[in-house]
């Protein structure tokens, strides 16, 4: 009765290994200091390494339904982050974690002027 019960067990498990599925994308989880609403979209500043940062700017468009972008907010301890996911080596989509209250200083707005030409990007360029 144990060995079937074994067997039994060892066969379920050697099913559900074959039977579960990978992931075609590859994601990166990627820190972030400060996120800056603006009107074509949002400027992210990132950790890079350990001490560096470095800036990305995410483009409106991005962030509706289908789009490449979606934006999460909650109120989270972890937040405000990023994964970005890759398919194939090259950019897909990403997930924008921040906090939902834009009080906080995670939050910034950035000037009109300030992102000019800045939003036209159809892929995400980090500096790691």
């Amino acid at each position: 009765m144990k060995r079937a019960t074994v067997v039994f067990a060892f066969i379920v498990v050697l099913v559900c290994a074959l039977a579960a599925e990978t992931s075609a994308f590859y994601p990166v989880r990627i820190d972030v200091v400060k996120v800056f609403s603006h009107s074509d979209g949002f400027c992210v500043i990132y950790r890079k390494g350990l001490a560096d940062t470095a800036t990305v700017y995410l483009p409106a468009r991005w962030f509706v339904a289908g789009g490449k972008g979606e934006l999460i907010r909650a109120n989270d301890s972890s937040f405000p982050y990023m994964t970005a996911f890759y398919k194939d080596g090259k950019f897909d989509h990403l997930r924008l974690y921040v906090l939902a209250d834009r009080k906080d200083q995670t939050w910034g707005i950035l000037s009109p002027s300030e992102g000019v030409g800045k939003f036209d990007s159809e892929d995400l360029k980090l500096e790691f």
